[in-house]
């Protein structure tokens, strides 16, 4: 199971995780035979088709199709042949909202999520559910934290019920909660200033909604009197380079006049704004940061972030543009997961690929971090991570050019086509065509050759079938990410 679907586990019961991930897997795979979900819910055929029209009965009102989402044919349960994949994503999207929605679990968390202090009666007022039925999905969550890891804790006197914990963490957390549910708080308009905020990117309707969420937790959390913790001065140094000349129209939104807090609530904005609405921030943009960023002295996260890159310059020549623009994602990266606790919202399971590259930079990432001993909680995650977005702007190196053999014995006057095709959609750095063919990484024939087992082989019988040349391009993007990410 997905690492996000884990997470589901947690917010919603267990029936409606089931049914989420038929309908996912459907989605996905476009049939699904009803023994194989048996066997991975560990449920009977009964069981398996009771679900299965709950999910019909649930998706009533979501899909706009005139017939089921679905239909069985011969113990095979077949994805509607009307749906294109963006129809069927938003219908499983949907039906996720409408499971997270009902929730009760989830109803509960985000309440306390806004309101942080609360009295049982009126819990039960708000969310229609019995005492006794709140105090038992209250338990509930406070075991969820604890297992989740995360400073965030739930405390109830005999006259009150409070949330409480790291105050970035709590934003962060309903941050993301809101996100996976794909549902928007916003309980009155975030003022009209809120399109000044939004208005470079009215085509970019996800963009907008991102940006809602943002600023109704924060305002929310204002209003209710928690302001984010003050920051080193590395990190004012770090923000006085992110921050833009209309600082001050930006700061007036906040519903706040102490001037210490409005600087610690923009520092806090603008690093929770790169990270996780990144569209907002243009390359030109993270080139100049970065560019900013080298020029800051006894900087902690810039010295880290250059460390690094001194090391991996001693193999691979990035040009000047691609160093700063390094620089930025590293540091911005680092200090997100230091001070946005994201390392609590992230499993090694879910990152757990590698190849040579990433492992080169492992070992140089873990070796600077000697230096910074204590800096980093759960340094494994954090070094995969790292690692991961580091090794997406390393240059590829001669000896790792994807070498391609082709052998036709039909039409051999077509291997000019398929070259010259590939060139136009593969950089020349990336793919290498080999005359020895004991000497490629992938051999392209129409008829059968004698290679090794560490060669791939794609068959192309003829240059205008559009199959052979999804295969081909199939192959070639398998090597390029076993290779390079």
């Amino acid at each position: 199971m997905d690492y996000i679907e884990k997470l589901y586990r947690f917010y919603l019961t267990k029936k409606q995780v089931d049914k989420l991930t038929i309908v996912r897997n459907l989605v996905v795979e476009k049939q699904l035979s009803l023994d194989a979900i048996g066997e991975s819910l560990s449920k009977s055929l009964y069981q398996v088709k009771i679900l299965l029209t709950e999910i019909d009965d649930d998706l009533a009102g979501i899909s706009t199709l005139e017939d089921s989402f679905f239909f069985l044919e011969k113990r095979t349960l077949h994805l509607s042949d009307d749906l294109n994949q963006e129809q069927s994503l938003y219908i499983f999207v949907n039906l996720k909202k409408k499971y997270f929605l009902e929730s009760p679990y989830y109803k509960l968390l985000i309440y306390l999520l806004r309101k942080r202090k609360t009295r049982m009666v009126d819990i039960s007022e708000e969310l229609i559910f019995s005492v006794s039925y709140c105090y038992k999905l209250l338990s509930y969550l406070k075991k969820m934290f604890a297992v989740q890891n995360v400073p965030i804790k739930i405390s109830n006197s005999s006259d009150s019920i409070q949330l409480t914990g790291e105050e970035s963490c709590i934003r962060m957390y309903h941050y993301l909660v809101e996100v996976m549910a794909c549902n928007v708080y916003t309980e009155h308009p975030i003022r009209s200033s809120m399109e000044w905020i939004a208005k470079d990117y009215e085509t970019l309707r996800t963009t907008k909604v991102k940006h809602a969420i943002v600023f109704s937790i924060i305002e929310n959390a204002i209003l209710r009197g928690n302001i984010v913790p003050g920051v080193d001065a590395s990190t004012l140094a770090l923000y006085h380079c992110l921050k833009k000349e209309n600082d001050q129209q930006l700061a007036n939104l906040f519903p706040i006049r102490n001037q210490s807090d409005v600087e610690k609530e923009l520092v806090y904005y603008y690093f929770w704004r790169v990270l996780f609405i990144p569209e907002t921030v243009r390359e030109s943009e993270k080139k100049v940061i970065g560019e900013k960023f080298l020029m800051l002295e006894n900087n902690d996260y810039v010295d880290f972030a250059s460390q690094i890159l001194e090391q991996l310059s001693k193999k691979y020549a990035l040009t000047k543009q691609a160093s700063s623009v390094f620089i930025y994602e590293v540091v911005i990266n680092t200090w997100g997961y230091i001070h946005l606790y994201l390392d609590n919202f992230l499993s090694i399971g879910e990152i757990d690929y590698t190849n040579d590259r990433l492992v080169e930079v492992e070992v140089i990432i873990d070796r600077v971090l000697n230096n910074h001993r204590g800096w980093i909680e759960r340094e494994p995650l954090f070094i995969r991570k790292l690692s991961q977005i580091v090794t997406s702007y390393l240059p590829i190196q001669k000896e790792d050019q994807i070498n391609i053999g082709i052998s036709l014995l039909n039409h051999p006057e077509y291997i000019p086509v398929i070259k010259n095709t590939l060139l136009k959609i593969y950089n020349e750095k990336v793919i290498k065509f080999n005359a020895n063919l004991a000497d490629s990484d992938i051999l392209v024939s129409d008829g059968v050759l004698i290679h090794n087992a560490s060669q791939k082989f794609a068959f192309f019988g003829n240059v205008h079938n559009t199959r052979d040349w999804d295969n081909l391009n199939a192959m070639i993007q398998s090597a390029i990410l076993a290779k390079y990410t």
